[in-house]
């Protein structure tokens, strides 16, 4: 029936219908940008200062931070409702030492129906996920009665106008402002005392002008922890001085957040459980950036534009690095006046709308999933709230559920470029600005140990040493550096080895000067002396490294932990000598007194400086499309016997090229072809130990371990392979 009055659950479907979509836009996903309390605070006394009087660095800050700082929780609230239509994209991966594996992503794209004080609708336009194992969850999720499509579709909410963008990790009821003892917190910087937390700093003035004239300007306001703190961000905002409105914020956080350090349910649940094994340590997230982007909607209320995130989880030796982003294309606002009353609206076409009370939510859905169905192309129905789940929103989806995967309105992959959201340019100059602002001091630091199983890499057994125990120590010091030291001791060749590190790490390089003593394999990225190599050794007695002895100091430049590691360069200055094999113990080969491992090459003892540089671009990062990857390696090097008057000079080069192409199939189910040559030569006399050394999978597969050495090579292999989502076979 018609009513003269607005009936609070219905929508102007209409009119939101008849908008054609503006320019593309984004927002960070709900899951991380929480919403927070209200935490306006009452105007002090005259003469009372509001703030903590070093908080600010000059007055322009002062001032900017104060405009900010009221009209924080009022931005948006006068936005009654809006329609948007959102697209985000999804990536996670897995960090292995030639590239990022991409394992999951995700794209999808809804318009959104939000309503102040109303449960949202969400207008299902397309999605698409790949992941390994997804037909098995496609069964389990239809045998529970979850729409499949829905249980894994990576958005729940749209946007909030009047809540938080920046917050992260925050209960909806909690105070997240202040240290609690039970729980981690994060300290936004326009919260209630974070002047306590924080110090404030102007930078420039950007100023846009509009086709219609008028200007738009934004102030940058540097967020300066007072203290390297997990619970506390690095960034800068850049705020319209005149309504204090916020048009970016681009944030990392301080550090790292160390999970069995910082949360105390996980220091309670490690307490209980006992202490996790060494290749599981540390656990740790940390943002390399997060950039949120606000547009203004008729100069009248600020809504999301553009987001992007990215970073990195890892447990142990395993680190998963994860990318998001999302956009937001405003077509249609509702905003109410000065008193709070609804601002009037006339149609943009056809006839005076009219409103309708409906006497159930399923019949006011089913409405709403009809008009949506008027254009003929799709015939969309109401999602029943038994196939929801935990989510609080209503949702309408094509009946067709291939329709979904197959739309048109599904956004590129996210390494794909996708106008309106962030380049990887940009991003780069997002991450040298992050770099460029004030390292926060260190108040507060702490030893920390470990050692034996309960280290990372403290435990190996290799045949030179048998088995070798390890304990290490570390030490964060002041602003971006960081001293370690470990040790070394093996039973069988009873010789003790120590490496003492000063690293300097920031969002851009690692830099780290080493002094050692220590057993080295001959190709130092192999990983002989981690876990794989040690368990292969002492179950099978497969040892695939040649060791020698180093002693010396070295200066080493990578790129900072959480990014790819697609390059290394190395000075140093050391003194080699030969290790021998001490050992003939492997467990299936316990009760044969004949078997014995392979010797171990006889190194020379010489003096040896030089420098090493490792390249290693990769292209394609689609995990079931081509990819082309490429590892350069050369060293240059002056040396002398030990004994011996004179020097020999060396220089060494390699290349290898890796290819992988599909041949056949879809998804992770495939038939693919991969190519793999590499090459090598060494111009001038070096060392015994600065040979090639080929055999193993790394590099001979199916060949026993250094079957082939001198001082230059020439391999390749060719692979055909058929992966069946987790496992697969191959013949090379």
């Amino acid at each position: 029936m018609v009513k003269k009055r607005r009936p609070a659950d219905v929508f102007d479907m209409r009119r939101m219908l008849a908008l054609e979509p503006l320019a593309l836009a984004a927002i960070a996903s709900a899951a991380l940008l929480v919403p927070g309390p209200s935490t306006a605070t009452a105007q002090p006394p005259p003469g009372q200062d509001r703030f903590a009087p070093d908080a600010f660095l000059d007055p322009a800050a002062r001032d900017l931070y104060t405009i900010a700082y009221d009209e924080w929780d009022a931005a948006g609230a006068n936005v009654l409702r809006y329609t948007s239509r959102i697209e985000q994209r999804v990536a996670a991966g897995l960090r292995t030492p030639l590239r990022d594996r991409v394992f999951y992503h995700s794209e999808t794209s809804v318009r959104s129906f939000w309503q102040r004080d109303r449960r949202s609708v969400n207008q299902v336009l397309g999605s698409r996920s790949e992941y390994p194992g997804r037909n098995f969850a496609i069964r389990e999720a239809e045998r529970s009665g979850v729409l499949y499509w829905l249980q894994e579709f990576p958005f729940d909410e749209p946007f909030a106008p009047g809540s938080d963008q920046l917050f992260i990790g925050a209960d909806r009821e909690a105070a997240p402002f202040q240290p609690r003892d039970d729980s981690f917190w994060l300290a936004h910087p326009l919260g209630q005392s974070a002047d306590t937390l924080y110090r404030f700093q102007s930078g420039d003035t950007t100023s846009v002008t509009l086709p219609d004239g008028r200007q738009l300007v934004t102030v940058r306001l540097d967020v300066l922890p007072r203290e390297i703190d997990p619970r506390r961000i690095s960034g800068s905002l850049w705020i319209e001085p005149g309504s204090g409105a916020l048009v970016r914020g681009l944030y990392r956080l301080s550090r790292p957040v160390n999970l069995l350090q910082d949360l105390p349910e996980a220091r309670e649940e490690e307490a209980n459980d006992g202490p996790l094994p060494g290749f599981l340590k540390p656990i740790t997230f940390e943002m390399r950036l997060i950039v949120v982007d606000y547009s203004l909607w008729d100069f009248k209320a600020w809504l999301p534009r553009a987001m992007h995130l990215e970073g990195e989880m890892a447990v142990g030796i395993f680190k998963w690095p994860v990318r998001m982003d999302a956009k937001y294309t405003i077509e249609a606002v509702t905003l109410q006046d000065e008193t709070g009353a609804e601002v009037e609206e006339e149609p943009l076409f056809g006839d005076p709308l009219t409103e309708i009370n409906f006497a159930t939510r399923a019949e006011a859905m089913a409405f709403i999933a009809q008009l949506l169905s008027e254009d003929g192309e799709t015939i969309y129905q109401a999602v029943s709230p038994d196939s929801l789940g935990y989510r609080r929103s209503r949702w309408i989806a094509p009946r067709d559920r291939r329709v979904i995967e197959q739309s048109p309105h599904i956004p590129p992959p996210i390494w794909e470029y996708d106008p309106g959201l962030p380049s990887d340019e940009q991003i780069e100059g997002f991450v040298r600005h992050l770099s460029e602002l004030p390292i926060p001091p260190l108040l507060e630091a702490q030893w920390d140990f470990d050692w034996g199983w309960g280290g990372r890499d403290m435990l190996r057994y290799n045949r030179v040493e048998a088995l070798a125990v390890g304990g290490g120590v570390e030490r964060s010091l002041h602003g971006s550096y960081r001293l370690s030291a470990a040790g070394y001791f093996g039973v069988a060749d009873l010789t003790p080895k120590v490496r003492l590190d000063l690293e300097r790490s920031t969002v851009l390089r690692r830099l780290k000067l080493g002094a050692y003593h220590e057993l080295r394999p001959t190709e130092a990225e192999s990983g002989y002396l981690a876990f794989g190599n040690s368990l292969d050794a002492f179950l099978f007695g497969r040892d695939n490294g040649e060791y020698y002895y180093a002693t010396g100091a070295d200066l080493t430049w990578r790129p900072p932990a959480i990014a790819t590691q697609s390059f290394q360069a190395r000075l140093y200055a050391e003194r080699q000598s030969a290790a021998e094999t001490n050992t003939n113990f492997a467990l299936s080969r316990a009760f044969n007194r004949k078997w014995d491992f392979r010797p171990n090459v006889a190194a020379d003892e010489v003096d040896e400086a030089g420098a090493e540089l490792r390249l290693s671009p990769w292209w394609g990062n689609d995990p079931v499309g081509a990819r082309l990857g490429l590892e350069l390696f050369g060293r240059g090097a002056v040396w002398r016997a030990a004994g011996v008057e004179g020097t020999e000079r060396y220089g060494q080069a390699s290349a290898t090229v890796r290819t992988v192409v599909p041949v056949q199939g879809q998804g992770w189910r495939q038939v693919r072809l991969g190519i793999e040559a590499a090459g090598g030569h060494t111009w001038g006399e070096a060392p015994v130990q600065r040979s090639w050394f080929l055999g193993a999978g790394g590099t001979l597969r199916g060949y026993p371990a250094s079957t082939l050495s001198g001082l230059s090579f020439l391999r390749g292999r060719v692979e055909l392979a058929r992966t069946y989502e987790f496992v697969g076979a191959s013949v090379f």
